[in-house]
């Protein structure tokens, strides 16, 4: 059928039809920051921050005499690591007019702007910790400080809690001071997660979290054998296929992070991890200069790797 002769439609109302503009605002950037949320707090006191590990003697055959004298046994040293507070920071200014104006989906720009820049802000340090290979540096008054990352951490003398493959032109020394750089890419296997769970678990290590890709977890799912184990046969909770994986020596978390690294698996014990605020998350109010609102949000943090050796890392991933 046609329309009426003259019939007054949304066509010829145009004009005055109030627009239907919705009152919030989308945004599917992902938030979730899985090691900087899972990893400890603590505090610094100055830009130089400073702690200490230690370990047993390797476990041998003792048997004495009866009667017997003894002398001291040689003791060995604490072993003393440091990493570099490092400032993060993002800055936002509002004019004055715009914070008069009627918004849709905000009740206040600068509050508005101020939670914006408080997730990317979370975002950026969590890629610094673990989307990098960064070591620390003391920086200077023309060159910003910077805290070494998850993957300088692996690697300590004699030690090798990581795996490499080919010749890298750079190898981790253990104490946040080098990243590894080049190698030859090889795949994620289960027998390379095995290994390092192996290793992790012989020095002395009770890791919780292996922590990847979107993609390399994707890889880990697959992994053989896993789907078809059950964690308990009467609720028959599959391994694997979800978050879960069955090692071992015990139960570990594939924990997927939007920002980590692609090329690098890390096996972590968290509660040995800690991030140390010499300034925690806070908002400044910047000098006013003219018709506008400034604040900056601003956190300094390091990296404590309490017990690197209760970690490991596989590195060069393709």
């Amino acid at each position: 059928m046609a329309q009426p002769t003259n019939t007054f439609d949304t066509y010829d109302g145009v004009n005055s039809i109030r627009e239907d503009f919705a009152d919030v605002i989308y945004n599917i950037s992902p938030t979730d920051t899985p090691f900087l949320s899972n990893a400890g707090q603590s505090t610094a006191n100055a830009t130089l921050h400073e702690w200490q590990t230690d370990s047993l003697e390797s476990a041998t055959a003792n048997a004495q005499k009866e009667g017997d004298d003894y002398d001291g046994d040689a003791r060995s040293a604490t072993t003393r690591l440091t990493n570099y507070t490092q400032i993060s920071a993002k800055a936002v200014t509002v004019s004055g007019t715009e914070q008069s104006v009627n918004q849709a989906g905000k009740g206040d720009e600068l509050a508005y702007q101020l939670a914006k820049i408080g997730k990317e802000l979370k975002r950026d340090i969590e890629f610094s910790m673990v989307g990098q290979e960064q070591a620390k540096t003391a920086g200077s008054a023309s060159v910003a400080r910077t805290s070494a990352s998850v993957g300088t951490w692996y690697g300590a003398t004699a030690i090798g809690n990581y795996s490499v493959n080919g010749t890298p032109s750079a190898e981790p020394d253990g104490d946040g001071t080098q990243a590894i750089a080049g190698g030859t890419g090889r795949s994620f296997t289960e027998a390379l997660l095995k290994a390092g769970l192996l290793k992790s678990y012989e020095l002395g290590g009770n890791p919780d979290v292996v922590l990847m890709s979107p993609a390399n977890k994707q890889t880990a799912s697959g992994f053989s054998g896993v789907a078809t184990q059950y964690k308990d046969s009467s609720d028959m909770t599959v391994i694997g296929a979800v978050d879960v994986y069955v090692s071992d020596f015990g139960e570990v978390t594939f924990v997927p992070d939007r920002f980590t690294i692609s090329s690098r698996i890390d096996i972590l014990q968290m509660d040995m991890w800690d991030v140390a605020y010499l300034r925690p998350f806070q908002t400044t109010e910047l000098s006013k200069t003219g018709d506008s609102e400034k604040r900056l949000l601003l956190a300094e943090w390091t990296l404590v790797a309490k017990s690197p050796n209760a970690n490991y890392g596989i590195f060069n991933i393709s």
